[in-house]
């Protein structure tokens, strides 16, 4: 998989890698993003980096490795960053998240095979079918990689 985008520019190399990351537990075989600037900055100065002349040569042919402007891919997916709410679990899985200004679904919309996990996650969360998250007190907040449109969600924790 290879992103590219303003969305994708803007990001830190922690957070380029946490996408290329999430490839890999998407299925695929590696996740790319064109070195550029940040990556170069992030090498440079590194224990196993080139250093002077051999840096120069690395940085010029590391300024050639992106996809040509005509490439073809087999798919291409195109996702607005700023249409893709926060997301935040209220299960125990990451295919229990949802959007932040989402409801958590009713019972009806699920498969029979889901509903046990379902119940169990809603029990051990203290929370209901149906119910909207935005709004409640949240006790804690952990930053997950997870196969999902954003690299970062929150689990909603009952206070006690």
């Amino acid at each position: 998989m290879e992103y590219a985008g303003e969305a994708i520019r803007s990001l830190s190399m922690e957070g380029r890698m946490t996408i290329c990351n999430m490839s890999i537990e998407m299925g695929a075989r590696g996740g790319l993003i064109a070195p550029d600037h940040v990556t170069f900055d992030y090498i440079k100065g590194r224990e196993f980096a080139p250093a002077g002349a051999a840096w120069d040569a690395a940085l010029d042919y590391w300024k050639t490795l992106f996809s040509d402007v005509d490439a073809e891919f087999d798919q291409v997916l195109t996702f607005r960053a700023e249409d893709i709410e926060p997301q935040v679990t209220y299960g125990t899985n990451p295919g229990m998240g949802m959007g932040v200004t989402e409801h958590i679904p009713a019972l009806a919309q699920l498969d029979d095979s889901e509903k046990p996990s379902f119940k169990k996650s809603l029990d051990y969360m203290g929370l209901e079918p149906g119910a909207q998250l935005l709004g409640k007190k949240w006790t804690t907040c952990s930053l997950a990689v997870v196969p999902i449109p954003a690299s970062r969600t929150c689990a909603w924790w009952p206070t006690s």
